[in-house]
């Protein structure tokens, strides 16, 4: 369950009031915490991006540039990687260093449109 990160996400439950003894034993204790594959998809200016996990490796994380010859297709980029869960300042800083991301989503968008005119 992607909620269940670690065992401060189980909280309090009227139901089952030992579920966080439980899942300490039978789910922390045993290794079975750790992440073996996510994918976390996120916005940051407005620039479609993914952090990937794959167990063992980094997080790997893209960001998407729109086609330069197909319309409505979006090639992935990859940005880097990170030990950590990548936060969104993380994104933004290194796709404030691609030239391609100088201009906003919609400042490329209309060029594009200008172009063809």
């Amino acid at each position: 369950n992607p909620f269940w990160r670690n065992l401060d996400s189980w909280g309090f439950n009227l139901l089952a009031p030992n579920a966080q003894k439980i899942a300490q034993k039978n789910i922390f204790d045993r290794g079975f915490g750790n992440e073996t594959y996510a994918l976390n998809r996120l916005s940051v200016r407005g620039e479609i991006c993914a952090a990937l996990k794959a167990y063992p490796y980094d997080w790997q994380m893209f960001v998407f540039l729109e086609d330069e010859y197909y319309t409505n297709v979006e090639v992935p980029i990859l940005l880097g990687s990170s030990k950590e869960e990548p936060t969104s300042k993380q994104f933004e800083e290194l796709i404030n260093e691609l030239p391609e991301f100088k201009l906003s989503k919609n400042m490329r968008q209309m060029q594009r449109v200008m172009k063809k005119k």
